[in-house]
């Protein structure tokens, strides 16, 4: 029984650290998520901390024993640093207050263990154990439900979300994060009422502290439940408010049996958890809303038309009655990226990952070009294809066909049951003609055989937008296989005829 666990084993920097306060005359306890996992069985590298001792103290006794100190958050008590193998966060007891409508809380330090474990979020992470000898202290009860699988506010549940609105978040992260088959994990009902009733106090935290919160709920391995919860609780509207709109939209029941919503969520639960990825599946599909139409048509002459509702309508061409008979979401792949660029800006995302994900959630439907296409692609088309979803950033790669391809083998497991072992045999037909083209080359760096420079010397002109033109051209020419990569004789012959076939060098 856990409740019976009267200590936890210290590792020794840890427990050194420990008697190093002891011996100043201040008490070290070791906080939060490290006394819970370890009570859970694994011991992390991550340690959070908790002393009578004020920052500069801190400093002076942590120093000795610290490979290095980081102290951005001294001015609320905290002092950083790397003891051997753990990144240790000591912070002073201390009490908070966000008042609303404010991202900073009101700080002020306080003088014992009880009333800074008392100010924490929940009772899981309102453990604490002594540095040095590992003794527990558990004032309320948290090893009970952390046996029980219980996600319960310390004290007041309305004190404890007011105290910092991001704990609403928390909440949704500690259920999905900890819960397993084994042992489920759910928040009190008294919880999750003061959550529903207040969830717009997010309103008053961060974009970076809320994207942290949602990211961390992204990669686990219970998004899906994570991601229903955030709707369930009313929390998602003040995250990605567009998500919202994903909920009962139907599809085609050929190619999907869920709504989007649904849907969404069995892509990102499946596919291969890396932020990139992760995002992409979130927001692959959250155009759909906006670009949905419904195929009527005509009882009578049979013609076919678009309307944005499922009523019967009137035949344009004989005045017949028209009915709804398919489900289209015309150029979704394009509203989506857009949404997923706002969205993530909102966030505060760095514009990299930003760039990654939406160039992802743009090309997502070309692999099912591929598979409902009437004429099989050409290498050429596979080369192009590879090329078209390469995006690189100096060296770093931000996507490439390999997370392309991942995304769209995870969103086959969203598709409608006899739909799917069809789209399975697309997927891997295609990934064998890319894995064969790029036998053959590195398709994703092939360039023009001439580069601005030779093709000045080569015209003997200026810098100007047509060497753009004539480096795009040739790049095509050698991606459709036309012409070698390192034939330059060719290639000057190409640039001549296309200049003058397009009139690049018109005098003014």
């Amino acid at each position: 029984m856990m409740t019976g666990v009267k200590s936890i084993g210290v590792p020794e920097p840890l427990e050194r650290l420990g008697e190093t306060f002891s011996g100043a005359g201040y008490e070290l306890y070791l906080v939060g998520g490290f006394v819970r996992d370890a009570l859970s069985g694994s011991i992390g590298k991550d340690v959070d901390a908790t002393t009578g001792a004020y920052p500069k103290e801190i400093k002076k006794l942590l120093r000795p024993a610290a490979d290095h100190l980081w102290t951005m958050g001294e001015r609320f008590g905290t002092i950083g640093a790397r003891v051997e193998d753990y990144d240790v966060e000591v912070t002073t007891y201390r009490s908070d207050l966000y008042t609303r409508g404010s991202r900073h809380p009101e700080v002020n330090f306080g003088d014992n263990l009880v009333d800074d474990l008392a100010r924490r979020d929940f009772t899981i992470n309102a453990i604490a154990a002594e540095a040095g000898t590992g003794e527990i202290q558990d004032p309320f009860d948290g090893r009970k439900d952390l046996e029980l699988g219980v996600i319960r506010p310390v004290g007041d549940p309305l004190d404890r979300m007011r105290d910092d609105p991001l704990r609403m978040l928390r909440a949704v992260r500690f259920e999905t994060v900890l819960h397993t088959l084994e042992k489920p994990f759910a928040m009190t009902t008294d919880l999750e009422k003061a959550i529903k009733e207040n969830a717009h106090w997010l309103a008053s935290i961060s974009a970076e502290r809320i994207r942290e919160e949602f990211e961390k709920i992204l990669l686990s391995e219970n998004v899906a439940r994570g991601l229903r919860t955030l709707v369930r609780l009313g929390l998602m509207p003040h995250i990605v408010p567009e998500f919202m709109e994903t909920l009962h939209v139907e599809q085609e029941a050929e190619f999907h049996h869920k709504d989007v919503f649904e849907h969404t969520l069995i892509v990102t639960q499946n596919v291969e958890p890396t932020p990139t990825l992760r995002k992409a599946a979130f927001f692959h599909d959250i155009g759909k809303p906006r670009t949905l139409v419904y195929e009527h048509r005509c009882t009578y002459c049979g013609a076919k038309s678009t309307q944005k509702n499922t009523g019967e309508g009137e035949c344009e061409r004989c005045g017949g009655r028209t009915v709804p008979k398919k489900i289209h979401f015309y150029g979704h792949e394009n509203v989506g990226a857009t949404i997923a660029r706002k969205a993530m800006k909102r966030l505060a995302y760095p514009k990299d990952d930003i760039d990654a994900v939406a160039h992802l959630v743009t090309n997502h439907m070309r692999p099912m070009g591929y598979a409902v296409g009437r004429d099989p692609w050409s290498d050429s088309a596979v080369r192009r294809f590879v090329r078209d979803t390469y995006l690189a950033r100096g060296d770093r790669v931000l996507a490439n066909v390999d997370l392309l391809l991942k995304l769209a083998r995870a969103d086959i497991t969203g598709s409608a049951p006899r739909r799917r072992r069809i789209a399975e045999e697309s997927w891997r037909s295609l990934k064998d003609r890319v894995d064969a083209v790029r036998a053959e080359d590195a398709v994703e760096k092939l360039q023009s055989p001439l580069d601005g420079n030779q093709l000045m010397e080569h015209f003997g002109r200026s810098p100007g937008r047509w060497i753009k033109a004539i480096k795009d051209y040739l790049e095509g020419e050698v991606i459709e296989g036309r012409l070698a990569k390192d034939d330059t004789k060719k290639a000057r012959e190409l640039a001549e005829s296309y200049a003058r076939e397009h009139n690049l060098f018109e005098e003014e």
